[in-house]
């Protein structure tokens, strides 16, 4: 069975009985007895395709902050502000989802106020 390295470095097994193996990037017929250690050890099986993680990220926090901030202006609810005009944080912690610092919330909404 064809069995590749998944990165791009060789993949070397040996056993306790003193067979060794290496198994490559490219991929390499690899005798029964590894196939085991082999697939224990993250060897690909040969015609397995692996998806390249995207290079983009999976989420953006700072955006998620301004988001809900600017649902928060959007919203109109009076609740959502302190007395000295400042996001109430237990407020936007609930919109997003997740906690964050005051000094966090700040940066972002000073940042915010400032663009508008």
């Amino acid at each position: 069975m064809i069995f590749r390295s998944p990165n791009a470095e060789d993949l070397n097994i040996a056993l306790t009985s003193g067979h060794t193996c290496v198994i490559t990037p490219a991929g390499n017929d690899v005798p029964a007895i590894f196939h085991r250690e082999a697939i224990a050890r993250g060897a690909l099986p040969g015609g397995i395709a692996v998806e390249e993680p995207s290079s983009e990220p999976v989420f953006n926090r700072h955006q998620a902050i301004v988001d809900a901030l600017n649902q928060m202006l959007d919203g109109g609810d009076e609740n959502d502000f302190t007395n000295h005009g400042k996001p109430d944080l237990r407020k936007l912690n609930g919109r997003l989802g997740f906690q964050i610092a005051r000094e966090e919330a700040d940066a972002v909404w000073s940042e915010l106020t400032a663009a508008k």
